[in-house]
C-alpha cells in the first residue's frame, strides 16, 4: 500500500491525482483526507472556529482604540505624549510584523507554523492589560499606599507597549493561518468572517461601556473593559487554536535565507503596480478613518455633553458611554453587512464595493464637521460601520486571489505594513499635525471631517488597483510588474 502521509509544505504542492486515493479509500472518503486548503470547502461553523482567533485581536484594538484617549485625559497627559502614546501601535506595527511573518513562515514547530506566535502574543497581551486597567492601582502600592501620577503613567505606557507588541506577534501569524488552511474557494468568506469577528468584538466590548456595566463592580469603566477584553480573548484564542488542524512545516533539503531583513525586502519584491495601488488605497483609508476612532469618543464626552475629564459631575463618563453606545449600534450594522458583503463582492465586484466603502467614510467624517445632535451622530457610525467591512476586508481578499500559497505571510505582512503606516502617518500629520492648530483643536469635529479628503483620494487608487483580469495566481507576479 502506497505511503500518503503528507507533511509541512509537500501538502500543499501535491495534487489530488498525485495521492491516488482510489486505492487506499472508499470515493466518499477521499477529500476527508485532504488537508484542509486541498478540499472544496468546509463547513462554514467550522472557518468561524478558525477564524475566532480575530475576535481576540478584536479585543486587543478596539479597546485601545477607543479608551486610550480618554484614559489619557483622566491621567493628565499632555496633546504631544497622548499622540505619541496613541502612536504606540503603530510604531509597533510597522516593526514587528515582518519580522513575525518572516520567522513564522519557516517555523517548524511540532503543532504547526502560526499558532505559537497567537500564544506568545497573547501572554504579553494579557500582561499589558492588567498594567494598563490598575496603573492608578499599582502606583498606590509601589509608593505604599501615596498615589504618585508619574508612576502610574509609567505602568500605563508600558502597558501599552506591551499589549501593541502582543497584538503584533500574534495579528500577522492569526490572519495568514486563516487563509493558509482555508480552501481557495471560500477566501472571500474568510475575510467576511474576520470582519465578523471584528464586529462580535466590537458588541461586547461597548455593550460594557453602553450598559455601563461597571457600576456593578468595583472596576471604572475603563478598567472593566480591559479586563473582559482578556479574558473573552483568552477563550476565543483557545477555540482557533484547538480547531485549526495546521500541519507541521518541514523545510526542504535546499538553503533557506531565514534572515528577517531579507525576507522583508523579497516581499516589497511582490510588489506589482495594482497591488502596490490597492496598498495605497489601504494606506488612504487608514488615513482617512483614524480620527473617528482617535477623536470620536473624546469629542462627544467633551463637546457634545460639555463633560471635563476627571469632573465630579460625571458628564465626560457620560458622554464616553455615549459613544460606546453608538460604537455598539456600529457594531450591529457591521454585522448585518458582513453577512452581505461577500454577496455583493461577487454581483459588483471589488473596484465597485470599495468605492461604496470609501465614499460611506467619507460621509462619517463629513457628519461630524455639520451635525452635533447626539442622536443624529448614529449616521456617522452606521455609515463608518459598512466602511469598516469593506476597508479591512478587501485588501486581504485581494492579496489572498493574487498571491501563491508560499507567499502569502508576506502579503498579508504588506497589508498589515501599509495599513500601519497610514494610522501612524495620521497620528502625526493629523493627531499632533493638524490637531495643534487652534482651529481643529478648538473642535476635534472638524480634524474628522477634514479626513474625508483622504479617503475620497483611496477612491482613486482602488479603482486603478481593484481590477483581478483573467490570469492564473502564478502569473500575477510575472506580468505587469515596474
Amino acid at each position: 500500500m502506497r505511503d500518503v502521509s503528507l507533511s509541512g509544505k509537500e501538502s500543499r504542492n501535491l495534487g489530488i491525482k498525485d495521492l491516488n486515493f482510489h486505492e487506499i479509500v472508499p470515493s466518499t472518503e477521499r477529500e476527508k483526507k485532504l488537508p484542509l486548503c486541498k478540499r472544496s470547502k468546509i463547513h462554514p461553523l467550522w472557518i468561524f472556529a478558525i477564524c475566532a482567533n480575530q475576535i481576540t485581536m478584536s479585543f486587543i484594538w478596539i479597546p485601545i482604540g477607543v479608551l486610550t484617549n480618554p484614559y489619557c485625559k483622566k491621567l493628565g497627559i499632555s496633546h504631544v505624549a497622548t499622540t505619541w502614546i496613541l502612536s504606540i501601535g503603530s510604531i509597533v506595527g510597522f516593526i514587528v510584523p515582518p519580522f513575525v511573518a518572516a520567522w513564522s513562515d519557516v517555523t517548524t514547530f511540532r503543532y504547526g507554523r502560526r499558532r505559537i506566535y497567537l500564544i506568545i502574543g497573547e501572554i504579553l497581551v494579557i500582561s499589558g492589560f492588567m498594567l494598563t486597567s490598575f496603573c492608578r492601582e499599582l502606583s498606590t502600592w509601589f509608593h505604599n499606599d501615596n498615589y504618585n501620577n508619574d508612576t502610574a503613567i509609567t505602568f500605563f505606557v508600558i502597558g501599552q507597549i506591551l499589549a501593541s507588541l502582543g497584538g503584533n506577534i500574534a495579528n500577522g501569524p492569526g490572519r495568514t493561518m486563516c487563509s493558509d488552511v482555508v480552501p481557495a474557494s471560500q477566501q472571500i468568506l474568510v475575510s467576511s468572517i474576520c470582519t465578523l469577528d471584528n464586529a462580535i468584538a466590537g458588541v461586547i466590548s461597548n455593550s460594557i461601556g453602553a450598559l455601563k456595566l461597571y457600576k456593578y463592580t468595583n472596576l471604572n469603566n475603563e478598567t472593566f473593559v480591559l479586563v473582559v477584553s482578556c479574558v473573552i480573548g483568552m477563550i476565543a484564542l483557545i477555540v482557533s487554536v484547538i480547531a485549526t488542524p495546521e500541519e507541521r512545516f518541514i523545510q526542504e533539503k535546499v538553503v533557506v535565507n531565514n534572515n528577517p531583513i531579507i525576507l522583508i525586502l523579497q516581499s516589497f519584491q511582490m510588489l506589482n503596480k495594482k497591488l502596490l495601488m490597492v496598498l495605497l488605497a489601504f494606506v488612504m483609508y487608514a488615513f482617512g478613518s483614524l480620527q473617528i476612532g482617535v477623536q470620536g469618543a473624546n469629542y462627544i464626552g467633551r463637546y457634545i455633553f460639555g463633560g471635563i475629564p476627571n469632573a465630579p459631575d460625571g458628564l465626560y463618563d457620560a458622554g464616553i458611554s455615549h459613544a460606546q453606545f453608538l460604537l455598539l449600534i456600529q457594531t450591529f450594522v457591521q454585522i448585518i453587512y458582513s453577512f452581505a458583503n461577500t454577496k455583493i463582492v461577487d454581483r459588483f465586484g471589488l473596484k465597485a464595493t470599495w468605492m461604496f466603502g470609501m465614499i460611506c467614510i467619507s460621509l462619517a467624517n463629513l457628519i461630524f464637521l455639520f451635525i452635533t445632535d447626539k442622536y443624529l451622530l448614529v449616521l456617522a457610525y452606521a455609515f463608518n460601520s459598512i466602511a469598516v467591512v469593506i476597508g479591512n476586508s478587501l485588501p486581504y481578499a485581494y492579496v489572498t486571489l493574487v498571491t501563491p500559497p508560499e507567499k502569502l505571510a508576506g502579503s498579508v505582512t504588506l497589508v498589515i505594513l501599509f495599513g500601519n503606516i497610514g494610522y501612524l502617518a495620521g497620528q502625526f500629520c493629523l493627531t499632533m499635525g493638524l490637531g495643534s492648530i487652534p482651529w481643529f483643536s478648538s473642535n476635534p469635529g472638524r480634524l474628522i471631517g477634514f479626513s474625508a479628503i483622504f479617503c475620497m483620494i483611496s477612491i482613486i487608487f482602488g479603482n486603478i488597483g481593484y481590477d483581478i483580469k483573467e490570469k492564473t495566481i502564478e502569473n500575477e507576479f510575472e506580468l505587469d510588474r515596474f
